[in-house]
């Protein structure tokens, strides 16, 4: 995941987690998406360019369609430019039961589903730790092995891959069983229009 997709990735989860959608600056932004300025600075362009965020008349900006944030993250996901390994799910088990993996795909698309699923899970995903050892792991087509990375090794609590991370690796992952997850997550966060409210006076 390259560090634009790092930053789109970190508004969309503030926005769809903890309703944050008010960015005071630049460096906020920044020091949350761990990014050096510059970097968030390009990332946010495309983002004014499709209106995802505005400027505040106070400073920094707003998140004004996380829908668009999260559309533009999954249409530039590539997810086989980040695997690191391919194993079965004994494999990808040791790793879990290791505590130096966590869930991806449609395994944590079926936690943020509530544990509804809506097909079967078909290949799987999981993250692995920076330092996690793969080298044992044996060799199959059943689970994907990616590495997290630091901002998804800090922002994780549940085990599994944030909202905005899963369903930008469920677009990227082909088969009829990513898309139908990927069809009932779309239905929970994208169920209504979502579009920020205009701000209110003096804002």
């Amino acid at each position: 995941m390259n560090k634009n997709q790092v930053v789109w990735r970190t508004l969309a989860d503030a926005a769809f987690e903890t309703g944050k959608r008010q960015w005071y600056s630049l460096e906020e932004l920044a020091d949350a998406a761990r990014s050096p300025v510059s970097t968030t600075h390009q990332a946010l362009g495309r983002l004014t360019e499709v209106g995802a965020i505005e400027k505040s008349r106070r400073g920094g900006f707003r998140v004004v369609s996380p829908q668009k944030i999260v559309t533009l993250l999954a249409a530039n996901r590539r997810l086989a430019s980040d695997t690191v390994a391919k194993t079965t799910l004994e494999g990808a088990s040791q790793l879990l039961d290791s505590g130096s993996a966590i869930l991806g795909g449609t395994d944590a698309a079926a936690a943020i589903l509530g544990g509804r699923a809506p097909a079967g899970k078909g290949v799987r995903i999981v993250y692995a730790e920076g330092g996690a050892d793969l080298s044992d792991l044996p060799e199959g087509n059943e689970v994907l092995v990616l590495r997290q990375g630091a901002v998804v090794e800090s922002s994780n609590r549940s085990g599994s891959t944030s909202l905005a991370q899963t369903y930008a690796d469920l677009f990227a992952l082909p088969g009829w069983q990513a898309a139908e997850f990927l069809e009932a997550l779309s239905q929970r966060i994208f169920g209504a229009v979502d579009w920020e409210q205009k701000e209110p006076a003096g804002a």
